[in-house]
């Protein structure tokens, strides 16, 4: 029986390209690699955890999937060692966004290789973009929900150039804003999650006698970007 991904990996997944020669950053149960490589995706694999314990189920899985010539584990802090790796796509997610723009920082080789980075950030995303808007170009962009929760996925790749972000975009993703209308539902979801984020945020502030002008212009930029989606059914 092939693995079957949650919707959050599913959509990582969809990120990586054919043939592909992948490194999952955090693999934990290598979960992501196995599906890829069951379904003839990518033509090898590097499974990567800091972790003993994870990386040995990992070993496991791919052991019981018949998978050992074909993804290789090894036990390292984020993508320290995996220059030597001819690498196409690199998937960081589960991590934080803090987390995930250490990782790449601290890996100047992505910069001269530039491999297609899949991440998918489970906090900090505004501050991840902040760090990707200094030379990292957005490809693509997506969301999925998957157990209740609002998952954002985005694919970038390094080309050295600066670009400005406005303050709805580290909330939402300049792609996502840009083809807003191919997925409206779950966009719809993501801007109606972040006003009611702002909307806590400017009572606080409101109720300690302080200035939300600023946040109060936010929502009205997010707001705006709604009013051109279909009607909801």
């Amino acid at each position: 029986m092939k693995t079957v991904l949650p919707g959050r990996l599913a959509a990582v997944a969809s990120f990586v390209r054919e043939g592909a020669y992948l490194a999952d950053i955090g693999t934990d149960h290598a979960y992501l690699p196995i599906f890829l490589a069951e379904r003839g995706r990518i033509s090898y694999a590097v499974a990567s955890d800091i972790r003993p314990g994870p990386l040995s189920r990992a070993e496991e899985n791919i052991r019981m999937a018949g998978l050992s010539e074909r993804i290789q584990t090894i036990q390292t802090d984020g993508l320290s060692g995996l220059e030597r790796y001819p690498l196409t796509d690199i998937v960081i997610a589960g991590m934080g966004g803090m987390e995930i723009a250490a990782i790449l920082d601290a890996a100047p080789f992505i910069k001269r290789t530039r491999p297609r980075l899949i991440l998918q950030p489970m906090q900090h995303i505004p501050e991840l973009r902040d760090f990707l808007a200094r030379g990292w170009n957005t490809e693509k962009e997506t969301q999925t929900t998957d157990g209740g929760r609002l998952y954002q996925i985005f694919c970038v790749t390094y080309d050295g150039i600066s670009r400005p972000i406005t303050e709805a975009e580290r909330l939402l993703g300049r792609c996502n804003v840009e083809h807003r209308a191919e997925n409206p539902a779950l966009f719809r979801i993501l801007c109606e999650r972040q006003l009611a984020l702002l909307d806590e945020k400017i009572a606080g502030l409101e109720r300690g006698g302080r200035d939300a002008s600023k946040q109060k212009e936010l929502r009205r930029s997010i707001a705006a970007l709604m009013q051109d989606l279909p009607p909801q059914n």
